[in-house]
């Protein structure tokens, strides 16, 4: 991968690639409760999560953790930079059906905060 960024002249956090017909969705059932909890739209993470995956124009810092077991699933957690330059994280676990499902939306704590900085430079204004 390293020499696919030299060749594009870009940092290697900001490479990705998506493959085949990945859908990106979330439980509106769970919605208004990641409203009042965290002040995040889950639906407004579908889009920050592919405005991250799949980057135009100026692509913003971004991390995935390794998978980790929760409830029975693998779940991933994905620190990036939402419009507003706010570092966010995003749960998402995967579906049987190629499907990324959206768990939860929230601003990341400091420790997250500092864990981007540490991989991509990026501080919060």
């Amino acid at each position: 991968m390293k020499e696919i960024t030299d060749k594009l002249g870009i940092p290697e956090w900001e490479f990705r690639v998506v493959i085949g017909r990945t859908k990106i969705d979330f439980d509106i059932n769970k919605e208004q409760a990641n409203r009042k909890k965290h002040g995040y739209s889950l639906e407004s993470a579908v889009d920050q999560l592919e405005k991250l995956l799949l980057p135009l124009g100026n692509p913003r810092p971004f991390m995935t953790s390794d998978g980790c077991q929760e409830k029975g699933e693998v779940r991933h957690m994905h620190v990036g930079v939402d419009d507003s330059g706010h570092v966010v994280l995003i749960v998402t676990t995967m579906r049987p059906n190629e499907t990324v499902r959206v768990i939860s939306y929230r601003r990341a704590n400091q420790k997250e905060k500092d864990d981007l900085f540490h991989h991509t430079g990026y501080r919060e204004p």
